[in-house]
């Protein structure tokens, strides 16, 4: 059996790295085909049309902070909402809560907390509803609150973890 040479070393060495350059490459490029990781146009994700929620003393909740029986709204990312309110005249605050447990603030639950950035987007408010888009790519449950009143609803301590917070 012949033993290869240094020519033929370097030989298979460049035909590798030409082929590992290649494969690189090409991924590279197809990544690049594909673009983020979640489709966020309009025209990818209509409005889903919600008329679920409750109104309590001019206050809408589109689920309960625990998320009730339902859970909270699941919201990927790219999704877009079409929240009919049934408040009557256009809100005059919009809060939107965001949690990666489907039953927000339930025991067996985890937390909510106000959204920021894009995660959620208000893109429409009128005396009938609103629409809510996450403009991130990220899977988040949603909660909606809107009022006409002058004040936000509480969110009961007891359901926030507050007996496990330090005095």
């Amino acid at each position: 059996m012949r033993r290869a040479g240094c020519a033929d070393v370097r030989t298979i060495a460049a035909a590798i790295g030409a082929a590992l350059a290649l494969a690189t490459a090409t991924g590279c490029n197809e990544i690049n085909k594909i673009g983020p990781n979640c489709e966020r146009s309009g025209e990818a994700n209509p409005p889903v049309r919600y008329m679920e929620g409750t109104v309590e003393d001019g206050v809408y909740m589109s689920t309960p902070w625990d998320g009730g029986e339902q859970g909270l709204l699941w919201f990927p990312g790219g999704m877009r909402y079409e929240l009919v309110h049934g408040l009557g005249d256009r809100p005059r605050f919009v809060e939107l809560w965001l949690s990666f447990s489907r039953y927000g603030t339930a025991p067996d639950g985890g937390t909510v907390s106000l959204a920021s950035g894009n995660q959620a987007e208000l893109r429409t408010i009128d005396d009938e509803k609103l629409i809510i888009v996450n403009g991130s790519c990220i899977d988040y449950w949603l909660l909606v609150v809107a009022g006409t009143g002058d004040t936000t609803p509480e969110m009961p301590l007891e359901d926030a973890g507050a007996e496990d917070a330090e005095p």
